[in-house]
């Protein structure tokens, strides 16, 4: 894998600050349309003041966004020479580049900005404007991608797959190869079924039973050229072309960094789900689904596993090595028996025990195991028994975290007195899977 460029390297979402609503095309995909604010731009100072909070907290990567930024031309090339002269070490305009001349594109260089995030929004003359809801916006937008690249901005493009556009990806790669060579980075996002796009969502949004074609395609032909795919996070589920490249994966990069991210700027919390394709996933802690509104629009149609997790008594520890591993250990019922799972492991990490004490449960959930099996040789005593206790504390806590952070335990045990009863009460305790003499009961 290349060295991602400076200011990309895990692809993170950063903190955003929004100049204006504002905008000059009319997407009619827009999850940010102007006409959903009363206060469409806010009055000076407050976008600084929003920059100067990020750096107070820490933030060295600001994102300057709207609408449509280069709208407030003083007071952008003003706010990029603030966040650096505040200690950002890189300043990211997004922007449809419509405005943008070689004069402009020199002013934002001159004031410090080292990226632009570029909504080309197809390789299509006719497509791209219709999706930009603007005449004309094509030949202005690829001149002044020309000038901030002359200029010495960096620049990634942002094609925002809609359905009209879905089936071109590889020919937007080999558009950009060859108009833009200067260009290396691509950011495959897709209309989000929100904003505008709620109204037209039949002739909008993706499908991803043909996308997930469409982007292994693209990333083929992007590789042949030397240019380097993202999925951000509102790019697209893992099973949709990207489970076998998960470092390019926003989602996947924050999954194996300790869980999802809330994104100061973004309303990105509750958005996205997992759906029954995403039950027995095997890269479920490293993706947090489709749009909810996907799932109800479109049952989920081209959403599949691409590879399963397998409970370890299932062919003995067996299952995919490459999506799922298996850590054996002789007991679980104190803290120092709780190993620790690396985070270079696969997305599906088995911690398997023949039992679960009380004590273990705080190291167990610090522990990186994103999955329990405990096999017993009895069932258990369903009226009094460690392990429910065990069971219930790990149940609560995990309750709270988020969907992608979330451990799971199944426990398995032969036929025998009591076992219908214990399955009962091992499912309202919390257990995700019980099973019986082999058999999945619940």
């Amino acid at each position: 894998m290349s060295t991602p460029p400076a200011g990309e390297a895990s692809h993170q979402t950063k903190g955003l600050v929004r100049l204006t609503m504002a905008c000059n095309e009319r997407c009619p995909f827009c999850n940010v349309p102007v006409e959903d604010y009363a206060r469409p731009t806010p009055p000076p100072g407050e976008a600084e003041a929003a920059v100067d909070a990020l750096l107070a907290g820490g933030a060295r990567t600001v994102t300057l966004s709207g609408g449509e930024p280069t709208l407030l031309r003083r007071r952008l090339i003003a706010l990029v020479a603030r966040a650096r002269a505040g200690g950002a070490a890189f300043v990211e305009l997004q922007t449809n580049a419509i405005l943008v001349d070689r004069h402009y594109a020199a002013e934002l260089a001159a004031a410090g900005l080292g990226s632009a995030f570029v909504s080309l929004l197809s390789d299509d003359a006719a497509l791209h404007d219709q999706l930009a809801g603007l005449p004309g916006a094509f030949p202005r937008c690829l001149a002044g991608i020309d000038a901030l690249l002359d200029a010495g901005v960096r620049v990634t493009l942002n094609p925002v797959i809609a359905r009209a556009t879905q089936a071109r990806l590889g020919a937007y790669v080999d558009f950009v190869a060859a108009r833009l060579p200067r260009v290396r980075l691509l950011s495959l996002s897709a209309v989000q079924p929100h904003g505008r796009a709620r109204a037209h969502l039949d002739a909008l949004l993706p499908d991803y039973a043909t996308l997930g074609p469409a982007v292994v395609q693209a990333r083929a032909r992007a590789a042949a050229h030397g240019i380097e795919l993202v999925n951000p996070y509102c790019g697209l589920p893992l099973c949709v072309g990207w489970h076998d490249d998960p470092a390019r994966c926003v989602e996947a990069a924050e999954g194996a960094a300790g869980g999802w991210k809330e994104t100061v700027g973004l309303d990105n919390r509750g958005d996205k789900v997992h759906g029954p394709a995403c039950a027995d996933c095997a890269h479920r802690t490293r993706c947090r689904g489709a749009w909810a509104a996907y799932w109800e629009h479109r049952g989920g149609a081209g959403l599949a596993a691409p590879a399963r997790r397998t409970s370890p008594w299932r062919g003995r520890g067996g299952g995919d090595p490459a999506a799922q591993e298996v850590c054996r250990v002789g007991a679980l019922d104190t803290a120092a028996q709780v190993p620790v799972a690396s985070p270079a492991g696969p997305p599906t990490r088995w911690l398997w025990a023949p039992g679960l004490g009380p004590d273990a449960v705080p190291a167990l959930l610090r522990s990186g195991w994103t999955d329990l099996a405990v096999e017993l040789d009895a069932p258990p005593d369903a009226a009094a028994s460690p392990l429910l206790v065990a069971l219930r504390r790990f149940a609560r806590a995990n309750a709270l975290r988020e969907p992608m952070a979330r451990q799971r335990a199944e426990v398995a045990f032969p036929v025998g007195p009591g076992a219908a009863r214990a399955a009962e009460v091992l499912r309202a305790v919390g257990v995700d899977a019980v099973w019986v003499g082999g058999v999945r009961v619940r």
